[in-house]
């Protein structure tokens, strides 16, 4: 809509990830249903579709600017797959809470129907309702410039204490890894802050977090 109304769009590096948490007690406690789950997810609809193709698609937990090493972790949908992991195991009905803006909700509603077709039946709550939803959807802030500093803070956003005591990137390309492979975060977009301006504005930048640097900033005077 920005770019229809001739507004000049501009878009901070990735300030958060879109994760989708997953619930490791109830019925999602056996490990291949929580697999089955990430494979059947479509990050590039929901790139594409609902976030308008702002930022990037990732299965990592951090974006690949910072690590150098998220191309690794495969983001393509797998819907055969999923079905395979999940067998013939009768799924309940699992609540999938979120919260936040119509880019949310609608995203939310694209994660539902893309588990319904893998097997999974799920209705969408809002979460100031489901306290101990099975699914959740977040957008987790990704702060500082230190990899490993950035994936503790992400993780006790989300509720994980997970401490990571490497630096190197070896080091914590495992550490990721054996945690991705829990599967109760999936990751699904790394997304930036943008910011829409109109023809009269000068040098206006972002700071990396997405706030507006206004100290070169100007304004034209009206024509």
């Amino acid at each position: 809509q920005a770019h229809q109304q001739q507004f000049t769009v501009l878009e901070s590096p990735p300030v958060a990830l879109l994760a989708l948490q997953v619930a490791d007690t109830g019925p999602l406690s056996n490990s291949a249903l929580r697999a089955a789950l990430a494979e059947a997810v479509d990050r590039s609809a929901l790139f594409n579709v609902i976030f308008q193709k702002q930022g990037a698609i990732t299965a990592g937990l951090l974006p690949q600017s910072l690590t150098g090493y998220a191309f690794l972790f495969p983001a393509g949908r797998d819907l055969s797959r999923a079905r395979e992991l999940r067998g013939g195991l009768t799924v309940p009905r699992l609540s999938l809470a979120v919260a936040g803006d119509s880019a949310m909700q609608l995203a939310a509603q694209r994660l539902a129907l893309n588990l319904q077709e893998a097997g999974f039946p799920v209705h969408v709550v809002q979460a100031a309702s489901a306290p101990h939803p099975d699914l959740a959807l977040f957008r987790l802030p990704l702060v500082g410039n230190a990899p490993s500093t950035v994936m503790e803070t992400l993780l006790r956003s989300a509720g994980v204490s997970v401490p990571v005591l490497v630096q190197d990137s070896a080091g914590l390309y495992k550490t990721e890894r054996d945690f991705l492979a829990l599967h109760t975060v999936i990751p699904l977009l790394d997304l930036p802050r943008a910011c829409a301006i109109g023809g009269r504005v000068r040098d206006l930048d972002l700071r990396a977090d997405g706030t507006p640097d206004l100290a070169d900033a100007s304004l034209e005077d009206a024509p």
